[in-house]
């Protein structure tokens, strides 16, 4: 909302919006950290926390439910921060965060002896430090994003859009927590090794999906702007290029991960045989990922153009309408390889999905819009 805002060169909506988001993502970070605090088992059954994991997530949680409201404020300013076209800043500043987890890591778990608690406050501190550095950046820039939340009752109506535009992003990461807590479920009961396989067997695919996932993140800020500024001939170059590396690098990426997929399990397994049943597991993964591509920008784009509908539609579909029947029909019909073959089947019926509404929405949106004039097509983000 914040990119089309400052395309339409609507300054002032644009402020209110950040100020909403920021009363929002405090407000938010102190009801969920509270009640994690003060429901602690409610959490740890829905994260399927068993037995032998009970005590050790228990005391992460306590943890990090403290430092919630810096969590959430650190990572949502982050997104207005990319949202205003300062990607590289935002970036910056989130590696700032990784790092400086990284670091304390060890630090805090071996060398201070606080094991799973010293986990939990590495991560807390991290997102500290970015949240020190957003701060920074917002009184030494040029920058329309403000931190007065007054500002957000100036357009009321800003808070109606945010939650409206937010969904398909919020629905997304609920089911795709919610769905990995259903697979942890079914996979906990063939033994411990079985999930280490399914861990180890997941990154590879991982990898393809967070590197086009980028892409579709640093491309939609210029969607929504060159969408709020009218520049059709500009959205239609952008969306065609984006799309194009997209897809490359899925392909490309797919190609590399299944080629040296005993290499990158055998990073995660030492033994011979989960190495080899993770590298099976990694080759089926790989299946639904040279176009996932063209999902992400989907969704991206339609959540970009304010086609809330769509997007929650692709999000929903991908992370629990289609992947959990799929998941529980296949398991039970097949057993375990039933549930390898889940998620790929769901990524591929999500991209065809992707294709046909992209395909409507760009018809409508790009193909029978008039291009601007040149004098309007000068705009840049």
């Amino acid at each position: 909302m914040i990119s089309t805002a400052l395309g339409a060169k609507d300054t002032e909506k644009a402020k209110s919006a950040s100020a909403a988001c920021t009363l929002l993502s405090l407000a938010s970070g102190v009801l969920l950290g509270g009640a994690a605090l003060l429901f602690p088992n409610a959490f740890l059954h829905f994260f399927g926390a068993d037995a032998a994991t009970w005590d050790y997530t228990a005391q992460y949680l306590q943890i990090l439910a403290l430092g919630t409201p810096v969590v959430v404020f650190s990572n949502v300013f982050a997104n207005l921060v990319r949202a205003e076209g300062a990607v590289q800043v935002a970036v910056m500043l989130n590696m700032l965060g990784t790092v400086t987890n990284i670091i304390l890591d060890p630090l805090f778990i071996s060398g201070l002896n606080l094991g799973v608690q010293g986990a939990a406050i590495a991560t807390v501190l991290g997102n500290v430090l970015t949240a020190l550095g957003l701060l920074f950046y917002l009184r030494r820039r040029n920058t329309i994003l403000t931190l007065n939340m007054r500002k957000a009752f100036h357009m009321p109506h800003v808070f109606r859009e945010i939650f409206t535009l937010g969904i398909p992003g919020s629905v997304s990461n609920l089911l795709m927590s919610a769905v990995n807590t259903i697979t942890n479920r079914i996979v906990i009961a063939y033994g411990a090794d079985t999930v280490a396989e399914m861990g180890a067997g997941g990154k590879a695919g991982m990898i393809v999906a967070m590197v086009v996932m980028a892409i579709a993140l640093g491309v939609q800020p210029m969607f929504a702007y060159l969408y709020g500024a009218g520049n059709t001939a500009r959205l239609r170059e952008t969306f065609r290029k984006s799309g194009i590396l997209a897809v490359s690098l899925g392909i490309v990426l797919s190609v590399v991960c299944f080629i040296f997929r005993f290499p990158i399990c055998g990073l995660f397994l030492k033994d011979e045989a989960l190495v080899a049943s993770a590298a099976h597991i990694t080759a089926l993964g790989l299946l639904g990922m040279p176009l996932i591509g063209i999902y992400y920008l989907a969704v991206n784009y339609l959540q970009s153009v304010g086609k809330a509908v769509q997007a929650s539609v692709l999000s929903v579909l991908r992370q629990g309408a289609v992947y959990v029947p799929l998941l529980l029909s296949l398991h039970g019909m097949f057993g375990l390889f039933g549930v390898f073959y889940a998620a790929p089947a769901a990524d591929i019926f999500s991209t065809l999905l992707a294709i046909l509404l992209l395909y409507r929405a760009i018809k409508k949106d790009l193909v029978s819009a008039k291009p601007h004039s040149p004098a309007k097509a000068k705009n840049t983000f």
